[in-house]
């Protein structure tokens, strides 16, 4: 059962879609994904091979799709081809990814509002079970990953993750998911 679900069960609230004005702004003239991999909350979410993943799909033969960076202005910046840093207010933002083909991050605002578009997810969880991803996707559309929890359980504690889990998930793995869902459009 997903956390949501749980939730609206133990509240005794239905679960439906939820509202958020849009507000339009210029959109790039191909086809792009946003990318949201900064959390300046705790160090959990923090994946140090951003940077991996980033050249990996730049460099994958064939990919011609632009990466718009959303996030803070103070936001670490990443070799992409447009950032939208500090620069869109959540209305803004979910135009933006709605327009999107895919959206890359950890679990944040910016994925659950991809969620509700149905846009395509890949997304990385590093301190919570994978089962408390986007809830409005579609199946099929979207990839969750998360650390080999056989050893150590996931804390939910977001401030700070002494063994570094989120690490533990490979570049590659998460290159290999984000090209596997653009190919399926």
């Amino acid at each position: 059962m997903h956390m949501l679900e749980t939730y609206a069960l133990t509240t005794a609230m239905p679960i439906d879609k939820c509202f958020i004005a849009e507000e339009e702004i210029d959109l790039p003239s191909n086809p792009y994904i946003t990318f949201h991999p900064c959390d300046t909350k705790g160090t959990a979410r923090q994946y140090s091979y951003w940077k991996e993943v980033v050249d990996g799909l730049k460099n994958f033969p064939g990919f011609s799709h632009e990466i718009i960076q959303v996030g803070g202005e103070n936001d670490d910046r990443y070799d992409v081809n447009t950032s939208f840093l500090g620069t869109t207010s959540m209305h803004s933002l979910a135009y933006l990814i709605k327009h999107s083909s895919l959206h890359l991050s950890y679990d944040s605002f910016p994925l659950h509002l991809a969620s509700h578009y149905d846009t395509k997810i890949v997304c990385i969880f590093p301190q919570t079970w994978k089962a408390t991803g986007p809830f409005f996707s579609s199946e099929g559309r979207f990839i969750c990953l998360e650390p080999n929890y056989s050893d150590i359980k996931p804390s939910y504690y977001q401030r700070d993750d002494p063994n570094k889990l989120i690490n533990t998930i490979s570049p590659e793995e998460i290159t290999a998911a984000t090209l596997q869902l653009l190919n399926r459009e």
